[in-house]
This record gives C-alpha cells, sequence and structure tokens, in this order.
C-alpha cells in the first residue's frame, strides 16, 4: 500500500518535472537574448537528470544513477563550449566596431 503511494508520488513528480521541461523548452525557442536560451537548455538539463534518478529509484537500479552522472558532465560540457563560442563571435564583432571606429575618428 505504502509503495505504491510512494511510486505514484515519484511519478506524479517525473510528470511535473516533464511539464516544467517542456516550458524551458518554450522559453528556449522565444528567448530574446542568448542568455535566456542558454539558461532554458541548462535548466532542461537538469530537470532530465533528476527524472533519470527517479527512474533510478522507482526501478531500483544504481548503474542509472552513473548515467545521470555522465548526462550531467556532458551537458557542462556542452554549455562551457557554446557560451565560449558565442563570446568568440561577440568579442570579434566588437573589435570590428571599434577599428571602424577608429578608422571614422582619423578621417575627421
Amino acid at each position: 500500500m505504502i509503495n505504491e503511494i510512494y511510486n505514484g508520488f515519484l511519478i506524479l513528480a517525473m510528470s511535473v518535472m516533464a511539464l516544467i521541461a517542456f516550458a524551458y523548452l518554450a522559453r528556449a525557442v522565444s528567448g530574446p537574448k542568448f542568455s535566456d536560451r542558454i539558461l532554458a537548455v541548462n535548466g532542461i538539463q537538469t530537470i532530465i537528470i533528476l527524472i533519470i534518478c527517479i527512474l533510478s529509484v522507482l526501478q531500483g537500479e544504481n548503474y542509472i544513477v552513473d548515467i545521470a552522472l555522465i548526462y550531467a558532465m556532458l551537458g557542462f560540457v556542452t554549455v562551457i563550449i557554446v557560451c565560449k563560442a558565442y563570446l568568440r563571435s561577440h568579442h570579434k564583432d566588437r573589435a570590428n566596431d571599434l577599428n571602424n571606429l577608429k578608422g571614422a575618428v582619423k578621417n575627421d
């Protein structure tokens, strides 16, 4: 009896987290800024990790938590690489703007 209630609660928690992940997905698609999109993707990764851990508890298998940890590490590295690539391209644009500005000042 208690075990059925416990499992039902965990399934309800996973369902709520899935709904929150879809809300994050909507934010990632409609986010006006790059930072909004990165935060949304990071939130989705976190919720997926939580869902994987809850599945581990429901099935009673410990190795599934290892999969969640590997997914967390891959997600972290992915966010770092994407942010570095964005910052690198953003700094190139700013450097071009500064060079154009210096050229305009010299011409005056």
